[in-house]
């Protein structure tokens, strides 16, 4: 019985120090009572949460805007006008040498080759001029002055006939003039045998050639030619071949 009596003290002191446990304790006669302890539940203080907001840095876009100069270019269309090459008149001398075996057209030469056909005077002044050799003697030449025009010229000149070649030969008047000629200077005439019909060189006094192969009868009515005048004396001659 002491030992019960010691027990139930001890159980006595135990529940007044443990404050918040509660002992339920059962006897009965000859049975061993069973301690049920009951522990208060234990708060465990969860650890301070330190909550971190994350910051976000929305960056907007930078747009840069270029500046665009549009440079206009202006073009310039030059129209260059289509002529026919006149020369202007030339001074003597006039030679195979500067102005060739077929003359340009000279300034007031009404659009014929050379120095045209309307010299104004009964004496052929200085120039290049076309016409037919008649007749010659050691020292001159009986000349019938014509027109040679070429192209659009020898269309507008041609009053209507068909233009062959394109070049025209106007010749209206039968006057002759008679034109002296330097026998030291140098005719060209056309060797009808040689490839190409090459115009030979001779001396003036030995013009017209005897013999040979001659592409023009001359002196003739077809004896067409080139005087090149210089001082009123004819210093060159040059056969046109004529298609």
């Amino acid at each position: 019985m002491k030992f019960f009596a010691l027990f139930a003290v001890l159980t006595l002191l135990l529940v007044a120090c443990s404050g918040n446990s509660s002992t339920t304790t059962t006897t009965g006669p000859g049975t061993t009572a069973l301690e049920t302890t009951t522990t208060a539940p234990t708060t465990t203080s969860a650890p301070a949460s330190t909550t971190t907001e994350a910051t976000t840095t929305t960056s907007e876009p930078t747009t840069t805007t270029e500046a665009t100069t549009t440079t206009m270019v202006t073009t310039t269309t030059t129209t260059v006008p289509v002529t026919t090459t006149i020369a202007l008149m030339p001074a003597a001398p006039y030679t195979v040498a500067a102005y060739g075996a077929f003359p340009e057209v000279f300034a007031g030469s009404d659009g014929a080759q050379g120095s045209g056909c309307a010299p104004g005077t009964d004496t052929l002044p200085d120039g290049i001029w076309f016409g037919y050799v008649r007749s010659v003697t050691d020292t001159s030449l009986s000349f019938d002055l014509a027109c040679f025009w070429t192209g659009q010229a020898a269309i507008d000149h041609a009053g209507g006939e068909e233009v062959n070649n394109d070049y025209f030969i106007g010749n209206t008047s039968s006057a002759l003039r008679t034109v002296p000629r330097d026998p030291s200077g140098t005719a060209y005439w056309i060797d009808a045998s040689v490839p190409d019909l090459a115009l030979q060189p001779v001396p003036m006094a030995d013009w017209p050639v005897a013999g040979g192969s001659h592409y023009i009868p001359c002196p003739g009515e077809y004896c067409g030619v080139w005087l090149y005048v210089n001082g009123g004396v004819a210093t060159e001659l040059v056969e046109q071949y004529l298609p």
